[in-house]
């Protein structure tokens, strides 16, 4: 699969993903845990794909920046969605904890390429606690999510143990209510699949594209948040 594919099935899983969170009383229970289900698999995709950027951008500093103003645009949908707010600060979006964990593996690579293990570790650790300081989506985990796809970018058994142990720990340390969703969201796993089919190419990619990738996310909450008023 090469990086459009997976780019493709993080945006599907994560759409429906928020279509049931939107609709959740709209809709008949099972239908809500299957879109929640398959949901899960989109946070683990968009990860990789963070930490894959990163391998082939030509400037670590420009990346940054776009994923910085990404996180910024993507902050009153997400509010208006999720919280019924234009603006709030109790949680924010996925865009900043994807924010901090490029950053983390920046200052991670940095530090390490300097033969400073220690300050590499320090700096990957300071990143989740941000991310889960700020109470940004996936928090800490988010964060770890990234590294780890970074750090075992040439062992994919490395990286599918890794995050098979970030996803039952995140499901142990952030207790369900709902067992049904609890168990559902080891499905998380599974997003190790697409990732071991990675063909290390970018497929189908351009600057408008590129756009329609950064812009689907603030949009499509958006777009959800409208559609839930009409039918409210």
């Amino acid at each position: 699969m090469s990086s459009f594919a997976i780019k493709i099935l993080a945006m599907l899983t994560m759409l429906i993903d928020h279509i049931g969170a939107a609709f959740e009383f709209s809709m008949p229970y099972s239908v809500y845990l299957a879109c929640r289900i398959i949901g899960r698999l989109a946070m683990p995709l968009f990860c990789f794909m963070i930490a894959e950027g990163l391998f082939h951008t030509r400037d670590a500093k420009r990346y940054m920046i776009r994923l910085a103003i990404f996180a910024l645009v993507s902050e009153v949908p997400f509010d208006l969605l999720f919280m019924n707010k234009t603006l709030e600060f109790w949680e924010q979006n996925v865009g900043i904890t994807l924010f901090f964990g490029l950053l983390g593996i920046l200052l991670f690579d940095t530090f390490a390429a300097q033969g400073r293990k220690s300050a590499a570790l320090v700096a990957i650790l300071a990143a989740g606690a941000a991310a889960h300081i700020l109470r940004a989506d996936y928090g800490m985990f988010g964060v770890y999510y990234v590294f780890i796809f970074y750090y075992f970018r040439n062992n994919k058994w490395g990286m599918t143990i890794a995050l098979a142990a970030g996803v039952f720990l995140r499901i142990w340390t952030n207790p369900i209510a709902d067992w049904y969703l609890a168990i559902g969201s080891t499905a998380a796993v599974l997003a190790a699949i697409p990732i071991a089919l990675y063909n290390g190419e970018r497929g189908r990619e351009n600057r408008p594209l590129r756009t329609v990738f950064y812009a689907f996310y603030p949009a499509h909450l958006f777009v959800l948040y409208v559609l839930g008023l009409v039918v409210g």
